[in-house]
């Protein structure tokens, strides 16, 4: 080794030092690279093997299959609820893992009632059994709470409604002049009545009292008449309808009542409008929701009905949301019905709905010669569902409830 003055050795020491220092640090180098690269595949391993567990749900949400929803709804209602129907299955909903359709059948609010009420549902009778039923009014869901209150799913709650009216013959309402009052009707009914509004030769207001399918108005016309004869402002109660007034009230308005043709409230709203001479008119005024006589008279030029409201809390058609529950609903159609009616009460699906008549979040249709359309400023409130009961077993045939 060559000698250098001053240190020479010094340096070669140094030199030495480093040459093993390198030696060293290399293969640790080596190693930590190679532990880094290794975490660094069994990462993005495991990252892949997530996405290709998630891949076959992002492409099939529906990995339990198709599921239909039925909805049973007033005939009324039915045809705008089908179309909100239509525009709800083509959003491709999909709820709990399963393709959700949404179906709805126009259903008879007696019939629907009976098959609800029964020990078991006859699916051979009254088709698939339904996650929800929106009849006319709470007439019905008060009588399946009563029935058998274990079939309801939470408080039914109203989608869209529709006031009760007074169908009546033009002069008849004209000589009346807003002088009529619910708690007026029941005398109504009593040989020369009319003789209050100037009318005596004509003898009784002839107030039809239909009871057949989508009859609702004669009921809650009843509800009005018993509400008033006992003063009620609260929900009217089973004691209040059971008591002596409002009992004979009722009995005043089931004296004998004029039928014509089939016996329902079409009949004889077209029967008013038919009368060539009002001094001997069948019947006089029937009970209407204000739907119904819209959809009765809508094209008619000329007023040939005219629409009263009596003075005092008006009834109305409330056309409650009653949801279902027991076997026959599983968690995912309970939550798809949940989720449809949401999307139904959107306002854009919902102006379907009030652009045939309903009154509800959505714009209502120019109003006819017969139909205005009024606001309700002051409304009749839901009777107790014992009352409503009561009341609606007096109105309707035995077997109907």
């Amino acid at each position: 080794m060559t000698r250098i003055a001053g240190g020479g050795r010094s340096v070669a020491k140094h030199n030495s030092d480093g040459r093993s220092r390198n030696f060293v640090s290399r293969p640790l180098i080596a190693v930590a690279l190679t532990l880094i690269l290794i975490a660094g595949l069994v990462t993005a391993w495991r990252q892949l093997g997530d996405r290709i567990d998630e891949e076959p749900v992002a492409a099939n949400p529906c990995l339990e299959g198709p599921a239909t929803v039925s909805v049973l709804a007033d005939p009324a209602i039915a045809p705008g609820l089908q179309q909100i129907a239509e525009n709800y299955n083509k959003t491709k909903p999909a709820v709990r893992d399963h393709c959700i359709t949404v179906e709805v059948r126009p259903a008879d609010a007696r019939a629907t009632l009976e098959g609800l009420s029964a020990k078991t549902w006859d699916q051979k009778t009254y088709g698939a059994f339904p996650a929800a039923w929106v009849p006319q009014s709470s007439v019905w869901a008060a009588s399946l709470q009563v029935a058998k209150s274990d079939a309801l799913q939470g408080n039914p709650e109203s989608l869209v409604s529709s006031p009760v009216r007074l169908a009546m013959e033009p002069e008849l309402a004209k000589a009346i002049d807003g002088r009529l009052a619910w708690a007026d009707l029941p005398a109504q009914t009593r040989a020369a009545s009319l003789g209050d509004f100037g009318l005596r030769s004509w003898g009784s207001m002839r107030i039809a009292m239909p009871d057949g399918p989508q009859s609702d108005a004669t009921a809650l016309m009843t509800q009005a008449v018993a509400a008033a004869t006992v003063s009620a402002k609260a929900p009217l109660t089973d004691k209040q309808v059971r008591s002596g007034g409002v009992q004979g009230a009722i009995d005043e308005l089931l004296s004998a009542p004029p039928r014509v043709g089939d016996g329902s409230i079409d009949a004889a709203v077209r029967s008013i409008a038919e009368t060539t001479d009002p001094s001997d008119a069948p019947v006089r005024a029937v009970a209407v929701t204000e739907q119904q006589l819209y959809a009765i008279t809508k094209n008619d030029k000329k007023a040939r009905v005219a629409a009263v409201t009596p003075k005092g809390p008006t009834p109305v058609a409330d056309y409650p949301v009653v949801r279902l529950a027991g076997q026959a609903v599983p968690p995912h159609v309970s939550d798809a019905v949940a989720e449809f009616f949401t999307f139904a009460r959107k306002p854009v699906q919902m102006e379907i709905l009030t652009k045939s008549g309903f009154h509800g979040s959505g714009p209502l249709p120019e109003s006819t010669a017969t139909v205005t359309f009024g606001e309700v400023s002051d409304q009749l409130p839901l009777p107790e569902p014992a009352a409503s009961v009561a009341i609606s077993r007096r109105v309707y045939p035995a077997a109907a409830l």
